[in-house]
């Protein structure tokens, strides 16, 4: 299983988390910021867990295209 994190407060907006992967990621019209889609809070960071491995290859690609390096995947048996 995986498990996203993603630092809110950190991102600058630049969507391309959206366009690699609107499965898990979507940008504010509020704020103009990344969403992590059903994930929860826990301080300033957003946490999807349980994640099926099936995604493992399009959020390692998600991940490293964000230019402020705010999204990481964290994969466990």
């Amino acid at each position: 299983m995986i498990t996203i994190i993603l630092n809110r407060k950190k991102c600058i907006g630049c969507s391309n988390c959206e366009l690699i992967n609107p499965f898990f990621f979507k940008i504010s019209k509020i704020d103009g910021k990344s969403i992590l889609l059903k994930s929860k809070k826990k301080k300033e960071l957003f946490i999807l867990k349980q994640v099926n491995n099936f995604f493992l290859k399009i959020l390692k690609k998600t991940s490293k295209i964000c230019p402020v390096k705010i999204i990481k995947i964290i994969k466990s048996n």
